[in-house]
């Protein structure tokens, strides 16, 4: 499943593309990394861990999850 900020704002990306949403979410992963969809399950696995004992050693350090779509 999409992340809440894909389905909020794809439709408008969307329509302004002039193409479906469906289209747009192909689209998107298109350019990412991962040539997927970032979805909330994987975003909350990687919170999961960091609010876990096994991730107790991860401080000071930015971590996308976002399929390799960020430009940084």
């Amino acid at each position: 499943m999409p992340t809440d900020l894909m389905r909020a704002a794809g439709p408008a990306a969307a329509e302004a593309e002039g193409i479906s949403y469906e289209e747009w979410l192909g689209r998107f992963a298109e350019h990412a990394a991962t040539k997927k969809i970032t979805t909330v399950e994987q975003v909350a696995a990687v919170a999961s861990l960091l609010a876990s004992e096994a991730g107790a050693g991860i401080t000071g350090t930015l971590i996308s999850v976002d399929g390799g779509t960020a430009q940084w």
